[in-house]
């Protein structure tokens, strides 16, 4: 799953992914769902299956929007992988991690990230101690307050710099240097720092 959370109007930033999808390549096959609980159904060669949905907030709250599909054998442990699988695992990660960065950029995301087998939580859920996934993209318009807490977390990772924000992946074959798992405590930590500070950026507007 390729999720961000933006602030802006949820229609237009539904929209935006759904352009996304297609520009990285899948193929429209229908609407599964109408709005609001809107889900566009792509079928993207070598891939599958790919959905574009809203994912679950608490009344009143924003939606994050997701590009969804098969983990495939980045859901597998990687000592079971074989050759093929490896390059397969790794050709995934680059296309997700690619679209990760068009959408980011694309939707005006203040985070968001990669996840397999987790969902991406609201800023509500990031305050109530809910951590983000191990593999976060935040926005360069966060302050500096939250970069120091996720950089913590991501000590031993090597955080990749774009544009308009900055991903940190922590597990191959995202990464590039060593594979480290991120202190648990301190991500979470780091998580509800980025949900006050969201919360606070509202109560601003």
């Amino acid at each position: 799953m390729i999720a961000v959370w933006s602030a802006d109007d949820e229609e237009l930033v539904f929209g935006r992914a759904c352009d996304v999808a297609g520009e990285f390549g899948c193929v429209l096959t229908g609407v599964a769902e109408e709005w609001p609980a809107k889900k566009v159904g792509y079928h993207r060669k070598g891939l599958g299956t790919v959905i574009v949905e809203r994912l679950f907030a608490a009344e009143g709250e924003t939606h994050p929007v997701a590009i969804s599909l098969s983990a495939r054998e980045l859901g597998w442990p990687e000592a079971l992988w074989t050759a093929k699988d490896r390059k397969a695992a790794y050709k995934l990660a680059g296309w997700a991690t690619d679209v990760l960065r068009e959408l980011t950029a694309r939707t005006g995301a203040l985070y968001g990230s990669i996840a397999v087998e987790e969902t991406l939580p609201t800023p509500s859920a990031l305050r109530a101690g809910i951590s983000i996934s191990s593999l976060p993209f935040l926005s360069a318009e966060l302050p500096t307050a939250v970069f120091d807490k996720f950089y913590a977390a991501f000590s031993r990772t090597q955080p990749v710099e774009w544009p308009h924000g900055t991903f940190f992946p922590d597990w191959k074959p995202f990464t590039k240097g060593s594979a480290t798992a991120p202190d648990r405590a301190t991500l979470t930590a780091a998580s509800t720092t980025l949900g006050n500070t969201l919360q606070r950026r509202k109560n601003e507007q």
